[in-house]
Order: structure tokens, then C-alpha cells, then sequence
């Protein structure tokens, strides 16, 4: 057995103690902080259309909500104050195209990909996978995918992208937090037409209920190029229990007067 002198039996003494106390700081109620919560199933959003839309958080700036006189849930209040006076621009015009019977089909209702926060709008199925390096969510509209990197830094000089560059990591035993940049300005954030810039970043905190029958959703939304000040939101998914089905936006494209687009049919041969 190999003997320690009094100074280093005193080091390894001290090393362990500041070990546990990290371990310790570390944990919340015995439970460590880094912690995997367990996101297996589905999770859906509300199927009531109004059930589906982002709630104002309890205090501070909130999301575009309904229009009081609104008479379709696509129509937005254009003078909620988070708006920079082009991006108000944007929600009355497309408010006021529902208004007139006419709405304007935004990107994801042409098949286009939803985009973050976006997707967190919509109706279909939620699918988790969590491995050590990262999570992928599989939403069942259109087989969208997301790729959370797990306890990583965001690269710098980001392509923009539908999805933007995700990051992530746990916290309290129960809660997946996802830095997301780096997006493009082509999607829009909600069912009300409002835009988006390239300077966009959202951070999303989903927490299990401890029954794991639900998933509460906060968000927060940093764009200075559309909007006066950060805001959030909140929403909450509910356990499914299927069927999923195969959905392919692509094989129904309409057209903004309710007909369909003719399936292209290549009549050159390739080679």
C-alpha cells in the first residue's frame, strides 16, 4: 500500500471536500442540475386553433395577439408595442388581407419549412430523440427536423437557415434549454404574418410535469431589426398517444385561390 505524507493526505483531503461541495452547488433538492429529463413520446399542441397560439408571459412584453375585432385567428394587433413600425406595417397588412376574405398564404402553408418559433404554432405531433451529443425533434408537419448540439458553443459566422444553429443544455433535472441563431428572414414568427430578421435569437426552456403528461414551452424572442424590445411567451404541449402519420405538405400544394398547382412532370429525359 502506498504511504502518503501529512501534506499530501492533507491536498487529497481538500481536493475531495471542494469535489463534493462542486457536486453539491451543483444539485437542486438532491437532484443535479445537468441532469437528463426524460422526453420519450409524443407531445402535442392544443387542437383548438386558438389553444394553439402563444400566451403573454405573467409580467413584461408579450406576443402579437388576436385583434380584438378579428373574425379569423390569422389576424394580428398591429399596435402591440413590440413592433417596430415596419414590422406593425406587416401584421396590419396581413390582418387586413384576412379581413377582406382574402388571406395571404405564408411559407409554411406553401410547404415551405415553419421555422422556429414558428413550429411551436402548429397542430401536429412532437417527437423527441436525446442522445448524449444532442436532441433531435421530429415534428410530424412535413417531417421537419431540429438539431439541438448539446453543452456546445454556437460557431461563429452562422449560415443563415430556416432552423438556425440550435445549442443546448439541462438544467434541474427537468428542463431542456435551447439557444437557437442563425436564422434566415424568410419565415415568419406566428399565424398573424409577423416577420423576421436574420439578427433573430430565441431561447426555449421545455419542463416536464412531474407526471410527464405535459410540457410547458417558455420562450423569449431578441430581434432588433423587427422588434422595440426582447419579449416572451409561453404554451404548453400535451401528451399524445397517436397514431403519427406520414404527412407530405408537398403533395398538396394550393394555390391562393383554393385550387391545387399542377404536379410538375418532367418530359426531358435526364441523360
Amino acid at each position: 500500500m502506498r504511504a502518503f505524507s501529512g501534506a499530501s493526505l492533507a491536498k487529497i483531503v481538500c481536493a475531495g471536500v471542494v469535489f463534493f461541495a462542486a457536486q453539491a452547488s451543483a444539485q437542486t433538492d438532491g437532484v443535479p442540475a445537468d441532469a437528463v429529463p426524460d422526453f420519450s413520446g409524443y407531445w402535442q399542441r392544443s387542437a383548438n386553433a386558438e389553444g394553439r397560439m402563444f400566451h403573454p408571459p405573467v409580467s413584461g412584453p408579450g406576443p402579437v395577439m388576436r385583434a380584438d375585432d378579428a373574425g379569423a385567428y390569422s389576424i394580428g394587433d398591429h399596435t402591440n408595442p413590440i413592433l417596430q413600425p415596419h414590422t406593425a406595417a406587416a401584421v396590419k397588412a396581413f390582418g387586413d388581407s384576412g379581413r377582406a376574405g382574402f388571406v395571404e398564404l405564408p411559407a409554411w402553408a406553401l410547404c415551405w419549412p415553419s421555422g422556429v418559433p414558428l413550429v411551436l404554432n402548429m397542430a401536429e405531433p412532437l417527437q423527441f430523440l436525446q442522445t448524449p451529443g444532442g436532441v433531435t425533434m421530429f415534428y410530424q408537419r412535413d417531417q421537419q427536423v431540429r438539431r439541438i448540439h448539446m453543452n456546445q458553443e454556437h460557431p461563429e459566422n452562422l449560415a443563415p437557415s430556416w432552423y438556425g444553429y440550435s445549442v443546448g443544455h439541462y438544467e434541474g433535472g427537468d428542463t431542456l434549454v435551447i439557444d437557437t441563431r442563425g436564422h434566415n428572414d424568410r419565415a415568419v414568427m406566428d399565424r398573424f404574418g409577423t416577420p423576421r430578421s436574420e439578427s433573430l435569437r430565441i431561447i426555449e426552456r421545455y419542463t416536464i410535469a412531474p407526471d410527464r403528461q405535459s410540457l410547458n414551452v417558455e420562450f423569449t424572442i431578441e430581434d432588433p431589426q423587427t422588434f422595440t424590445t426582447p419579449w416572451s411567451a409561453t404554451l404548453t404541449y400535451w401528451r399524445f398517444t397517436g397514431p403519427v402519420f406520414e404527412r407530405i405538405c408537398a403533395e398538396n400544394n394550393k394555390n391562393p385561390d383554393g385550387g391545387f398547382f399542377a404536379i410538375p412532370i418532367d418530359e426531358e429525359p435526364d441523360f
